[in-house]
């Protein structure tokens, strides 16, 4: 990998990788595939079921709270029973979502992994692929806690510190749209260190490094290649837009963001494969991939 990071970028532009990544149902091992699918829509749309009751009390406590300000101009006219309540539901919205998020996440990952080991050892049956992405669970857990506890740590002290800054230049306030957009694109950047820990067993912090160092030469591109998911995502989550039956609004946003993850993944497992030089041994001859 040390040499690799010396040559010219290895990673192809997104257009050589669309065909096989969009091809989500294709490992393997069919069943796999699909039980995964399955499992990650079930989390997905059961989880934004579950939350839909808490996201409409907070709509509702919020709006009570904004008309008793549009009302009194007075802080102090605003019901702190409402308010409390506005808060809990919110509390546990955050909650389900981080829910479905980590399970979603790690069901992804699986995914990713057992795709990433039927490009690179595809002779490994699906017990033993699952074995070992159990073994590494525990690390990819401590990793992304502290990974993303330190994002969001970061974009929290940014955000404070963009607020304070407007107080004295107000025409600051119009770089916060950009932070979400500035975030994804940091997490891009490291958009391998999953597949780093598999395929090279790298230290909790030394991933840090080791997904900076084999990004070298190409982080612009990995970046954009990174982004066509979240991109194809926003389409996707168009469809639902002019749904009038809110659960199956759910659905089918539930439903593009389970086939976007695995397509993001099947796309990092492309580019982690080509970045750091490893051999496809899934290609036969006369094989179309």
């Amino acid at each position: 990998m040390d040499n690799q990071q010396k040559q010219e970028c290895r990673v192809k532009p997104v257009f050589f990788y669309i065909r096989e990544s969009c091809r989500f149902f294709d490992l393997d091992n069919p069943f796999v595939d699909k039980i995964i699918f399955i499992l990650m829509l079930a989390v997905i749309f059961g989880g934004y079921l579950f939350a839909k009751p808490y996201i409409e009390s907070a709509f509702l406590y919020y709006e009570q709270i904004n008309v008793n300000l549009l009302e009194q101009l007075d802080f102090s006219a605003i019901d702190m029973d409402t308010a409390r309540k506005f808060a809990e539901s919110m509390l546990n919205v955050t909650a389900v979502y981080a829910v479905i998020k980590a399970a979603s996440y790690i069901l992804a990952t699986y995914y990713g992994v057992y795709y990433y080991y039927s490009l690179t050892q595809p002779d490994t049956s699906w017990k033993k692929r699952t074995i070992l992405f159990l073994k590494k669970l525990i690390k990819f857990i401590i990793f992304n806690i502290i990974f993303y506890g330190i994002f969001a740590l970061c974009i929290l002290l940014i955000f404070i510190l963009i607020v304070l800054i407007s107080i004295f230049i107000p025409a600051i306030v119009l770089i916060l749209p950009l932070l979400p957009i500035t975030a994804l694109v940091v997490d891009m950047v490291f958009i391998f260190k999953n597949l780093l820990i598999i395929e090279f067993d790298t230290g909790i912090f030394k991933n840090f490094k080791v997904a900076l160092d084999i990004n070298k030469g190409c982080k612009k591109r990995v970046i954009i290649n990174g982004l066509f998911p979240h991109f194809l995502g926003l389409l996707f989550n168009s469809l639902a837009m002019d749904v009038q039956h809110p659960t199956l609004a759910l659905f089918i946003i539930a439903f593009c963001e389970a086939l976007v993850l695995l397509i993001f993944q099947r796309l990092t497992a492309l580019m982690f494969i080509d970045a750091a030089s490893i051999e496809r041994k899934d290609k036969v001859p006369g094989k179309i991939l």
